[in-house]
């Protein structure tokens, strides 16, 4: 675990005891979020306040959350591959259900921050909201990972002032768009591709024909590019390299 943090836990089992305080039914964060294992915030659970980090997940909790519940100020970065590596999902507001962000059972590490009373309003205010171009601008970085375009922000801008729209429905209006689907839709074509860098990160080599099942599990969202590259380091190949 890495960073300056504070750890309540509810079921999970943890590694590093000296780094936890149990908290079975013990009060949330102030300022941080709680992770559950099932949606609408159910389950076993572990809180982190902000300001803290974890590299890796507590025992049992990997790839297993399922919901988060944002208190306070938090901003939340969470990555599918631990040692905050692969993709990365940014959280300011509580998530019932990971499955709408394509997230639910992938999160591997945490990294969590407290944001400034001028960073803005959280989701769904109409009042004491930043300017309408910050709310665009934080949308599109946060859901395309990159600046909005000219016509992007005409849109969503005159959408704010003339429509009422809050920065919730501005984000959701870009989940549904073709460019955020495509971004987040697995293709065998991305599959290979990630078969192809594990293969040649662990291996030193291109995949051979025996690789397709890896592409099969990866394209089904069964396993990940880093339980790929466990598993390829626990080959024989990889093994007798050294010999």
């Amino acid at each position: 675990m890495a960073g300056r943090m504070a750890i309540a836990l509810a079921g999970f089992a943890v590694l590093a005891a000296s780094s936890v305080a149990n908290a079975q039914g013990g009060p949330s964060p102030r300022d941080g979020a709680c992770f559950y294992e099932d949606t609408q915030y159910r389950g076993r659970s572990f809180c982190v306040e902000s300001g803290g980090s974890l590299d890796s997940m507590p025992s049992g909790a990997n790839d297993r959350v399922s919901s988060i519940q944002v208190f306070g100020r938090a901003d939340i970065r969470v990555y599918r591959d631990t040692r905050f590596r692969g993709e990365s999902l940014r959280v300011r507001s509580s998530v019932r259900d990971l499955e709408d962000e394509n997230f639910d059972d992938a999160i591997s590490s945490i990294r969590i921050e407290g944001r400034s009373s001028g960073g803005g309003g959280s989701f769904g205010g109409r009042s004491g909201s930043p300017n309408p171009e910050l709310i665009v601008q934080r949308a599109y970085q946060d859901i395309l990972e990159r600046d909005p375009d000219p016509a992007g922000m005409r849109a969503y801008r005159s959408h704010i002032i003339d429509d009422g729209w809050t920065e919730q429905e501005v984000r959701e209006d870009l989940r549904r768009s073709p460019e955020y689907r495509e971004r987040n839709s697995m293709t065998r074509a991305k599959a290979e591709e990630i078969v192809r860098q594990a293969y040649v990160t662990v291996l030193n080599r291109e995949p051979d024909p025996a690789s397709r099942g890896y592409v099969d599990a990866v394209f089904r969202k069964t396993m990940t590019r880093e339980q790929l590259e466990r598993e390829l380091r626990n080959s024989p190949e990889y093994r007798n390299r050294g010999r």
